[in-house]
């Protein structure tokens, strides 16, 4: 068994990461409406994702893309069929990039932990 002060740090730690994750989904969806990707970093995307660079859920949903079984825009606007195979993606891009992000929050003398944890 988990000591319960050791448990509240991890939960609190999930929470943080959570919301860390969600806010760069948000402001990824913020840039993205203001600044499309290039035709080159779409090919490039979607090579890594086809070759499985960036996973076999990537994998897959390059193949049900390729046969026209859904599109990128629908997978990234959630109302793919196949959406869940993004899961594993975005998790790993939340693990990969979780110190940085962790690192620019602190070092952003506007960001207020305490006025976005609630909720969480």
């Amino acid at each position: 068994m988990i000591d319960p002060a050791i448990q509240e740090r991890l939960d609190l730690a999930r929470a943080e990461l959570r919301m860390t994750v969600e806010s760069a989904r948000t402001s990824l969806e913020a840039a993205q409406r203001t600044l499309p990707p290039t035709r080159e970093e779409t090919e490039e995307f979607e090579r890594a994702a086809r070759s499985g660079d960036l996973g076999r859920d990537m994998q897959e949903l390059a193949a049900r893309v390729d046969n026209r079984e859904t599109r990128w825009s629908d997978v990234f606007d959630g109302t793919s069929p196949f959406v869940e195979l993004l899961r594993s993606h975005l998790d790993a891009m939340g693990e990969r990039y979780v110190t940085s992000v962790r690192q620019s929050l602190e070092d952003d003398e506007t960001f207020d932990p305490a006025a976005t944890s609630s909720g969480v």
